[in-house]
């Protein structure tokens, strides 16, 4: 989620830019966009439980879907959106989609569906409305509403009709403006979110929304967790300030240079100039960090004044900048790293945030570092110790063993599956107490736990004893946390193959049988039965209503090889379905391919 406060008041911006928010920016390095590969893989199939099975992706195969809806009239299929079944409802959406601009006379049927109370009816409604062609501004206002909704596939399935139907910012930008002024400040967020997902090509749309007032702030937003990647925008943000903007979005702007990074040095006279002659401390500080970020030392004798200041969170920046501006001063990196580790002992917040952030950046040692961090842990309250996440996981593997050991500490329990869950596999040194803790473990520490060794991988093998026995457990969430966890492992996990197997067998659910056949291809490819058991089951999946599914059911049977032969014909259709995705037809070819 996006990490700045909400507005109160003013709805096309925050109504205040706090410390905290400043200080939530100091993150130097985080981003809610990128995750380990292995964790993004994680989280995306433990999303797929059977509670959330009803939330397809993209479009699936006429050939494989149960009621494809071939055939169907569009009165018929307008009629079925009314329906009180949801299946029937988001296929009814979804082959109005198939069908294109012929079916146009469903328009005022799916928009109304757009506020589906399930999200796969309003997923499937938005990406049908793409497919029509009528790109009128009151379809296209509809959409942009949609960017706000709960549900982020539904989102994106939103921002990918919208690009289909018009693609011109000086288009866009105003209505979206329009739509923020009058919607809920959370819909403004969700929107910066979606952009952000688009990477590069939500550039042309930033730089058009810096040049309106009511977009601009959202838009330095945007820009700030794209980084490097919003490099384009850096003269239409250095031309904000020609604007005259208030001191909010002057902080915003600067943030935003910051995250850049150095391909944002054209703003360094601009950064200079409001360091040096900025009044307002929010906006020293915001000068400060960026000063730090982008390597201006001509900032340090500037730096050397507001060090001393009696605004505790500039005058810590400025000790960071000046430890980042100068790594080879030994003087000035102890005191920066000293100074940050006693503020996280802070009552201030901010202060805290700011500390336990700005440690991650700096070249410090961890052996020098770390004892510090865990001596403050042990005598701090839960709010300073969740604080410390980011910096004890930078740490790497040194960190480990320690969470490792506080599994068996109730009172820091929740703090080492956070650093344990943020270090994914270098937290492999724990994997011995994972597994003691595992033995006892219930609910969501179980689940938790369980979730790090799927990070972890193949170190994880010692555990594999308890994935077993985690397979009979009475949630949807942990058996399917436990499949994903041995099929990580791969090989070192074979011997829990006939317990897969038997939940393959008895398990009712689709997905969990899905999820199964594909643990059984990678802990026991070899084994020419389990081969023969699973591939039935992964042609199954071709057909499920989520194309990653699909896309990860035909990689698996394209792994198999010459086994898989029975699966190309169902291969064949799905890569030449055009109605499919282009990277899920190409998997499927790929997969073909390796099977002949």
């Amino acid at each position: 989620m996006i990490r700045h406060p909400l507005p109160s008041g003013d709805r096309s911006r925050p109504n205040s830019v706090s410390d905290v928010s400043l200080a939530s920016s100091f993150s130097l390095g985080s981003n809610i966009v990128t995750k380990r590969a292995s964790h993004a893989i994680a989280c995306f199939l433990l999303c797929l439980t059977p509670v959330g099975i009803g939330i397809p992706l993209s479009v699936s195969t006429p050939a494989f879907a149960e009621e494809s809806g071939a055939g169907a009239s569009v009165p018929g299929l307008i009629q079925a959106l009314g329906s009180d079944e949801v299946n029937t409802r988001w296929k009814a959406a979804r082959d109005l989609g198939r069908m294109g601009p012929a079916a146009e006379e469903a328009i005022p049927r799916l928009l109304a569906a757009l506020k589906d109370p399930d999200s796969a009816v309003r997923l499937h409604a938005a990406t049908a409305i793409g497919h029509m062609g009528n790109d009128s501004q009151a379809v296209v206002a509809k959409l942009i509403e949609v960017v706000g909704d709960s549900d982020t596939n539904v989102r994106i399935a939103a921002v990918n009709s919208i690009r289909q139907l018009v693609d011109d910012p000086e288009v866009l930008v105003p209505l979206a403006v329009g739509i923020i002024e009058k919607e809920d400040p959370l819909f403004a967020s969700r929107l910066v979110e979606t952009i952000v997902m688009r990477g590069e090509k939500a550039v042309p749309y930033l730089i058009a929304a810096l040049k309106n007032d009511h977009a601009a702030y959202w838009s330095c937003l945007a820009i700030e967790e794209l980084g490097p990647t919003a490099s384009a925008t850096v003269p239409a943000l250095i031309d904000l300030f020609e604007r005259n903007p208030d001191s909010e979005l002057k902080v915003q702007a600067l943030l935003a240079f910051a995250k850049i990074g150095p391909e944002a040095i054209a703003a360094k006279p601009l950064i200079l100039s409001l360091l040096t002659q900025s009044t307002e401390n929010s906006v020293i500080t915001a000068a400060a960090y960026a000063s730090g970020s982008l390597g201006i030392e001509e900032a340090t004798t500037r730096l050397r004044e507001t060090v001393d200041s009696d605004e505790p969170l500039l005058a810590l920046v400025s000790r960071w900048a000046l430890a980042k501006l100068h790594p080879d001063d030994e003087s000035l990196l102890n005191a920066a790293v000293d100074e940050l580790v006693t503020s996280m002992g802070s009552d201030d917040a901010s202060l805290r945030l700011a500390a336990a952030k700005g440690l991650q950046s700096l070249p410090v040692d961890p052996g020098v570092v770390g004892p510090k961090l865990m001596e403050l842990l042990n005598d701090s309250d839960p709010v300073v110790a969740y604080n410390l996440v980011d910096a004890l996981a930078s740490l790497g593997e040194a960190a480990a063993t320690r969470a490792g050991k506080g599994l068996a500490n109730e009172e820091v329990r929740d703090l080492a599956v956070k650093v344990l869950d943020r270090l994914g596999e270098d937290a492999s040194p724990a994997v011995p107490d994972i597994v003691s803790a595992l033995a006892g473990a219930e609910g969501e520490f179980r689940s938790e736990l369980i979730s790090i060794l799927a990070q972890i991988g193949p170190p994880a093998s010692p555990a594999t004893t308890e994935l077993i026995n985690a397979l009979d457990d009475a949630s949807d969430q942990t058996r399917v946390q436990a499949l994903y966890a041995i099929g990580s492992i791969g090989p070192g996990a074979r011997e829990a193959s006939p317990a897969v197997k038997a939940l393959l067998v008895k398990t009712d659910d689709t997905f969990e049988r899905i999820l199964a056949a594909w643990a059984i291809s990678q802990i026991d490819a070899s084994n020419e039965q389990a081969v023969a058991m699973i591939v039935p089951v992964l042609i199954e999946g071709l057909s499920f209503p989520d194309g990653r599914v699909q896309a990860e059911a035909a990689s698996t049977l394209g792994s198999l090889g010459p086994a898989a032969s029975e699966a190309l014909d169902e291969l064949d259709a799905l890569s030449a379905n055009e109605f499919v995705p282009p990277e899920i037809r190409e998997v499927a070819k790929d997969a073909a391919d390796a099977i002949r």
